[in-house]
């Protein structure tokens, strides 16, 4: 039975793939990658640029530990622009950085996968916490996401046979509810912090079965009652939306034993590496990768951003190098990527890389099974940061969502309208380094953390992202009454917002919202 239902969802992807090529005969999709350092602003100014390069299909963005990411993504017609001659045998060369405002780009082309369908699922998603209380990362954090990973992508590949939709880490817990001795009337609703150590994923239900779901459930359950971890399944009863989290297991708040003996593994991480892989969507590429990752003891995953952009799959991690400062990675990485003869594929230039840093493979590390569904993928590495700890106890979360018309300004008009309401709204805020010597607004303290772009068939783009904006710009909304300060700031931001888009001009700009709790935002909203 199992094998027929797959034969029939086989023919179903073959005929919706020649329905999406005969409607768009689009061979190749253009990409950005940007590597940078964390800062205010970043992401405004690069989508605000009067050039064609800035203009992104779809988006995501990320930034934690002083770095950040932001892909972007421009289909093509096979006239439009100049094909990338390839090698014959199929290995390509690994794309050589350009230099920007600190950090690195890379702009390259792949093709997409479009039998790979992600807005039309069933999902699973999931939240598991590894240590909310955590306020700066240390290298067993960074063993304990990449483990994660790999457990959450080997049940997708290897138990259900299902596409893993998206990652993310750091990520929001769920909000905290109050009640006096279990009194209704008592109910009180606080805001968790911006982000946690905690990693959220949603997994493509092909069988959408409650055998499915609940064999899933298990075994998450089962992996977090052993190492010690809090897991939250996404509310799908009647009445809750993305965002409204239904709690599984709550952990005692004891670290996991598998990284209580070494008292090495309790240090700061010193250095981040940005690496982004790029390739036509599949079954297992994360796992793949994250199976690799594991076969070096020193090396961990501190922060991941994972989805799918027009068919494509973008994988994007942070790693943790234990005993390696940021300079000397950057010098050979630097020369490694200079050198013609470094391949592009995932494993063999994170090999010649580790090998180069002299960290030995694990002889008894997992090894690979199968043919590798990254053999055709890109990897984009660099450069390396200085960890910075963030400031996400300071701040709140505040989501925003929109919707928008294909048009040339791409993500400016909302981005930058948003940006001049959050100024407009708290004009003088305290900067959380210097609270009594420095004022700004809000518009230039808030920071994008998490953004994601979608293309709808309407020719019609949809946003969410969630901003990490200081805590002390709520005392100016603090005058009593009953309804919140982080209520009244949302409102007052949602208004200005409209405001500013209208006097922009822009035209096909709607659907606009803003909530200090993802399940407020806007129905239509994607993760």
């Amino acid at each position: 039975m199992r094998s027929r239902r797959i034969s029939v969802r086989n023919v179903a992807d073959l005929a919706r793939a020649g329905f999406e090529i005969a409607r768009q005969p689009v061979t190749k999709v253009d990409f950005e990658v940007h590597h940078a350092m964390a800062r205010h602003g970043y992401l405004r100014e690069l989508v605000s640029r009067n050039s064609d390069s800035a203009v992104f299909l779809e988006t995501l963005c990320s930034a934690t530990n002083g770095a950040g990411v932001v892909i972007g993504t421009r289909t093509r017609k096979p006239l439009d622009g100049t094909e990338v001659v390839e090698r014959v045998d199929g290995q390509q060369p690994a794309e050589r950085p350009q230099q920007s405002a600190g950090g690195w780009v890379f702009h390259q082309t792949t093709s997409p996968n479009p039998t790979f369908i992600y807005e039309s699922a069933q999902t699973f998603e999931g939240l598991i916490a590894i240590d909310p209380a955590a306020r700066e990362v240390c290298d067993w954090h960074g063993l304990a996401i990449r483990d994660l990973v790999r457990e959450i992508s080997d049940a997708a590949a290897a138990l259900i046979d299902a596409p893993l939709l998206s990652l993310q880490c750091p990520a929001q817990l769920p909000t905290i509810v109050k009640t006096r001795n279990h009194d209704l009337r008592t109910r009180k609703e606080v805001a968790p912090p911006c982000a946690s150590l905690a990693v959220r994923f949603a997994i493509a239900l092909r069988d959408v079965s409650a055998a499915a779901r609940f064999e899933l459930a298990d075994r998450f359950r089962e992996l977090c009652e052993k190492h010690g971890y809090s897991f939250w399944l996404a509310d799908t009863r009647p009445g809750h939306r993305q965002g409204n989290w239904f709690e599984v297991y709550h952990a005692d708040g004891e670290f996991s034993p598998l990284y209580k003996g070494d008292l090495r593994s309790r240090q700061r991480i010193g250095t981040c590496l940005p690496l982004t892989f790029v390739g036509p969507a599949r079954i297992g590429s994360t796992h793949a990768i994250a199976t690799f990752l594991q076969r070096y003891p020193q090396v961990g995953v501190v922060g991941c951003a994972g989805t799918t952009l027009s068919d494509v799959a973008f994988v994007h991690l942070q790693l943790s190098i234990q005993g390696v400062a940021a300079d000397r990675l950057n010098r050979i990485l630097t020369k490694l990527l200079g050198e013609s003869s470094t391949a592009a594929r995932p494993h063999k230039l994170l090999r010649e890389l580790f090998k180069r840093l002299g960290l030995p493979p694990d002889p008894d590390g997992p090894g690979s099974a199968g043919p590798d569904p990254t053999s055709d993928y890109q990897t984009f590495a660099g450069p390396a940061f200085a960890y910075r700890p963030y400031q996400m106890p300071d701040c709140m979360a505040v989501w925003v969502s929109w919707e928008i018309a294909r048009q040339h300004q791409g993500l400016a008009a909302p981005l930058d309208s948003l940006y001049r309401a959050l100024a407009q709204v708290a004009p003088q805020v305290p900067m959380p380094a210097h609270p009594t010597e420095s004022m700004a607004s809000a518009g230039d303290l808030a920071t994008v953390e998490y953004l994601i772009c979608r293309a709808t068939e309407q020719s019609v783009i949809r946003g969410k992202a969630k901003l990490a904006v200081p805590k002390s710009v709520l005392r100016q909304f603090s005058s009593g009454g009953v309804e919140l300060p982080a209520s009244k700031l949302c409102a007052s931001l949602e208004e200005a917002w409209k405001a500013h888009v209208d006097q922009s001009g822009v035209d096909g700009v709607s659907e606009l919202t803003v909530a200090w709790r993802e399940s407020w935002l806007g129905h239509w909203t994607y993760s």
